[in-house]
């Protein structure tokens, strides 16, 4: 089965509240989509990166796919606890289209849930036993070091961004294998 597994990164451009800073879907500018891959023996990774991270650009990867893979990233309400992610949101806010009603979907937040494992995916990384190459990094990073990497086109700040985010996209397809064996 053709399975893409998918994270974002971005950048918030609106007036920051606690409050409504991840359900302000809009005003997160996608900085990175990123998009594994894999096909049988095929194991592809892309990234799109600012003006390239577009609808067409990104539907062009996900031609053929028949199953997308994210943590948090749903528009649809969960059934544990009727949360909506954040991935699928914004890509609809800032592309217009609803992944979760082109593709079928596993998000991987509400299937922790289910097993009694809480928290982002660096914590339930953690508490599988999985480890990182680049730990200490989150989505606040990304945004800080994706705003230097604006004003000043620093190309090693611009290649951080994209190794954080391309571990984060690998890994989904670690803690999928690991709640398979729990």
């Amino acid at each position: 089965m053709k399975t893409a597994y998918l994270d974002i990164e971005t950048s918030y451009v609106g007036t920051f509240t606690d409050q409504r800073l991840f359900k302000d879907y809009k005003n997160h500018r996608i900085t990175v989509i990123g998009i594994r891959v894999v096909d049988g023996e095929k194991d592809s990774f892309i990234q799109l990166l600012g003006k390239d991270a577009t609808r067409a650009n990104m539907m062009l990867v996900l031609a053929g796919v028949e199953r997308l893979v994210t943590y948090n990233g749903r528009s649809i309400p969960d059934k544990v606890k009727g949360y909506v992610g954040f991935d699928f949101p914004v890509i609809a806010a800032q592309l217009g289209v609803m992944l979760d009603q082109e593709f079928a979907h596993v998000d991987l937040c509400p299937e922790c849930w289910r097993k009694g494992l809480w928290g982002g995916l660096k914590t339930v990384e953690q508490i599988l036993g999985l480890k990182r190459k680049l730990p200490g990094k989150d989505g606040k990073w990304a945004d800080e070091m994706w705003k230097k990497y604006e004003a000043s086109h620093d190309e090693a700040i611009k290649n951080e961004v994209l190794a954080y985010n391309q571990e984060d996209v690998m890994m989904l397809r670690c803690v999928e294998e690991a709640l398979q064996n729990r």
